[in-house]
Formats: C-alpha cells, sequence, structure tokens
C-alpha cells in the first residue's frame, strides 16, 4: 500500500508543480494591469451584476481613453480567459488531492505505528538467528576493521590522529545511537 501512496503523491505532486506554474504566470500577467483598467472593469463588472441591461452599463471606451486601452500590455491581451479558468481549477483540483494525500500518509503512519520494519530486515541480513547479539558482533567487527584502516593510514602518512575530545565526543554520539527502548520492537 505504501508504493501505491508514493506513485499517487507523486503525480499529484507534479501536477501541482505545473499548475502552479500556470497561475504564477496568470497572476503575474494579471498584476501588471493598470489600476485604472481595473477599476474600469470592476465598474463594468458591477454594472452588469446590477443591472443586467447592456444598455444602461457602461462601455470601457467610455472609462479609459484610447491611449489607456493601447498601452495594455499584450501579454494581458493574449490571456485566453477559458484557458486561465480550467488551469486553475486544476490547480485547485492538485492542491485538493495534495491535502488528501497527506491526510493519507498521515493515517498510514498512524496504522503502521511508526514500524517499517527497518529493524526486522536489518537484523534478518545481519544474522541468522535475527537477534540483537548478531548485530551488536557485527558492530564489533566493523569497528575492528575501521581501527584496521585507521592503523593502516597512519602508516602511509595520512593524517588520522584523533585527539582525545573527538574520541570522546564520538562515544557519546554512539551512546547517544543506542536502540530507543520506547521505540517498538526494542523491548
Amino acid at each position: 500500500y505504501w508504493i501505491d501512496f508514493f506513485f499517487s503523491t507523486r503525480n499529484v505532486a507534479i501536477s501541482t508543480d505545473l499548475g502552479s506554474d500556470a497561475a504564477m504566470n496568470l497572476s503575474s500577467a494579471l498584476g501588471s494591469v493598470p489600476a485604472e483598467v481595473e477599476q474600469a472593469c470592476s465598474t463594468i463588472h458591477t454594472q452588469q451584476q446590477e443591472g443586467g441591461d447592456k444598455g444602461t452599463s457602461s462601455s470601457i471606451e467610455e472609462l479609459l481613453s484610447t491611449e489607456q486601452l493601447s498601452n495594455l500590455p499584450d501579454e494581458i491581451l493574449d490571456i485566453d480567459l477559458d484557458y486561465a479558468r480550467k488551469s486553475l481549477q486544476t490547480y485547485r483540483e492538485a492542491i485538493l488531492q495534495q491535502r488528501k494525500a497527506r491526510l493519507q500518509c498521515l493515517q498510514l503512519l498512524l496504522q503502521s505505528r511508526c514500524s517499517f520494519g527497518s529493524l526486522d530486515a536489518a537484523r534478518a541480513f545481519g544474522c541468522d538467528d535475527g537477534s540483537d547479539e548478531g548485530m551488536n558482533i557485527i558492530l564489533e567487527q566493523l569497528k575492528k576493521v575501521k581501527e584496521k584502516l585507521i592503523d593502516a593510514m597512519a602508516l602511509e602518512g595520512l593524517d588520522v590522529e584523533e585527539d582525545d575530545a573527538d574520541e570522546k565526543k564520538m562515544k557519546e554520539e554512539e551512546e547517544q545511537l543506542k536502540p530507543l527502548s520506547w521505540f517498538p520492537g526494542q523491548m
């Protein structure tokens, strides 16, 4: 169920990104509309909403000068309103799907109780019996190999000396990384 969730989330994220680009481009174009043009359009819209009769509503030529109309940027004049509306609707749907996917993710996390099986896989990979002792043996072997590598590097003349403070810090970090007693599967 996790794989299906990740694929659907990826698809939603892609469509959200594409919709975001379209919305930002539209917002940028509409942001360049002069205030007097915006006011004139708002006036015409209000008149159409209130009266509904086209004979009583003002035309754009009555509210704006020819110079103002001719100075409108091409990006405003080239906006396909139907396409822009559909793009924004698609973007809205993608955002709603993304919210739904986030809720589904939280539900899956709660159902799994944050136990993803990684510890079981590590035990199975690390030792035949799957016990913590086997994992500790492998950890000790890795530490010995690390010590051998440090010794070999020192013989080659590479500076690998660790001072006491670094060694103490590493041991403290190692203590902090021990399995948590409250985490599922650690008892």
